[in-house]
């Protein structure tokens, strides 16, 4: 893809972390990731049950970082660079920046969740100033919560819409700043 070799490398090393573009070299791991049901335990839909979904996903992550210059990064440790997952922030259609990550079960409960989150935070500070950053969540991951707001965003939105949930469940919509009233509404119908 011609777009990668004219943007900055953008590799970010943090504490216990690399953070890298994604790139079409990573779709086997992401995929592993993507397709571990243990993963997708709070929104079992989302899982990825055929390569194809992987591969739309990375180069759409690809694209909107040739866009927008910042995306989601391969995560990989510092020391062994083996991959952890994908995270980092991705511009939405409501013009906000919506912070995510998906760790492998092996990287769970290390801190890498918040350590990205903060990196991507500052990154997405750095590149666009004035745009929001926000992060969707299930009341059923309250460590996804918790890493949003140890990142610096707040709860602005939580309820029901009519995408179909475990019985109980709501979503969430956090924003480290106010929020227009289209980008808010944006948001809930597609938290």
């Amino acid at each position: 893809m011609v777009h990668q070799l004219l943007m900055p490398s953008q590799e970010i090393r943090t504490d216990r972390l690399l953070l890298t573009p994604l790139t079409p070299a990573d779709i086997d791991d992401v995929h592993g990731v993507f397709s571990d049901a243990r993963t997708w335990i709070h929104l079992p839909a989302g899982r990825h049950t055929v390569r194809a979904s992987t591969v739309d996903l990375v180069q759409r992550k690809i694209g909107g970082r040739a866009r927008h210059g910042l995306g989601s990064w391969a995560v990989r440790s510092a020391t062994d660079h083996a991959f952890l997952g994908v995270g980092g922030v991705d511009m939405t259609a409501a013009g906000v920046w919506n912070l995510g990550y998906r760790l492998a079960p092996s990287a769970w409960g290390n801190g890498y969740a918040t350590e990205i989150a903060r990196a991507a935070v500052s990154a997405a500070h750095e590149v666009a100033p004035d745009v929001p950053i926000t992060g969707r969540v299930l009341t059923n991951n309250p460590a996804s919560a918790a890493v949003l707001e140890r990142a610096g965003l707040s709860l602005v939105w939580q309820g029901s819409t009519s995408a179909m949930l475990p019985t109980g469940v709501e979503r969430q919509v956090w924003a480290d700043r106010a929020l227009s009233r289209t980008q808010r509404a944006w948001l809930v119908a597609n938290a």
